[in-house]
């Protein structure tokens, strides 16, 4: 398994450890929905790993974070961020089972990690 797919893996999982309360509050979308704050809180740990670099992310690894969410929703609510200005998308992947995968850039500080015990970076 590749490193992206580790890093991905990881954030995932500490995502799915998080419970609502502790998942991140979306600046000028206060009331916003679990899912939202579910895929901001899996792109603030991807960019944690990462060394706040840009990443890649695709739409299939991202709605693991919320059972039953598909992946054509974990797109439009990743395009929602981007214009609430939390995330960027840097470039946009192929809309393909196997295409690329989008290129993202996590807008927010970094204050509230899910996987605080794991300080480990992982460089892609």
């Amino acid at each position: 398994m590749c490193r992206q797919a580790k890093a991905i893996n990881k954030a995932v999982e500490a995502v799915l450890r998080l419970s609502a309360d502790e998942l991140p509050v979306i600046p000028g979308m206060p009331d916003a929905p679990e899912s939202y704050r579910r895929l901001l809180a899996l792109h603030g740990e991807i960019s944690r790993l990462t060394g706040d670099n840009t990443y890649f992310l695709g739409c299939r690894d991202a709605a693991r974070v919320c059972p039953g969410l598909s992946y054509q929703l974990a797109n439009e609510i990743n395009r929602s961020l981007d214009r609430l200005g939390v995330i960027q998308i840097v470039r946009v992947g192929a809309a393909r089972r196997n295409g690329n995968a989008t290129e993202f850039r996590y807008l927010l500080a970094q204050t509230n990690h899910p996987s605080q015990e794991d300080d480990v970076e992982l460089s892609l």
